[in-house]
């Protein structure tokens, strides 16, 4: 019967053995080749936000577009575009935007603010509520922070 437990043992060893080696990098060079690529999506996204606040803010939308054409998912380039929907006033865009980062990362708790701000401006008191009370439920120091700055602005 100590035998049987014995071989037991060894095939499941060999079975998490085969499951962690398949979990192995493929290709090392192609590892890094992703990474490479990752660290220039995020120069290309710094690249576009320096645009932005330049004399040439629209070359940095489009560089950021072009980010989100190659990686849909791209979760700095939707907050940034969001963020520049809400600076010129397009709202419903920046809802769109804010709503497909929450749709890939649902942990992110920065759209909740955005949305709160855009459905206030649009007049939907009762959504912006709502957003504004999970960044209260978040308790989130930063996002409570750039609330209150938000309401208190809106107060004057």
């Amino acid at each position: 019967m100590q035998h049987f437990y014995r071989q037991l043992l060894i095939f499941f060893c060999g079975i998490i053995l085969i499951v962690f080696l398949y979990n192995l990098p493929k290709d090392v060079v192609g590892a890094n080749e992703k990474s490479l690529e990752a660290s220039s999506v995020d120069n290309s996204i710094e690249n576009a936000l320096m645009l932005v606040n330049s004399n040439n803010p629209m070359s940095g939308v489009f560089m950021l577009r072009e980010i989100l054409e190659k990686e849909p998912k791209n979760k700095e380039a939707l907050f940034h575009l969001g963020v520049l929907s809400i600076k010129s006033k397009q709202y419903t865009n920046a809802i769109e935007r804010f709503n497909q980062l929450l749709i890939i990362d649902s942990l992110d708790k920065r759209p909740y603010l955005h949305l709160g701000i855009s459905n206030f401006e649009l007049g939907k008191q009762k959504e912006a509520d709502f957003f504004f009370n999970k960044i209260v439920e978040s308790k989130d120091d930063l996002l409570i922070k750039q609330l209150n700055l938000f309401l208190n602005e809106k107060k004057k």
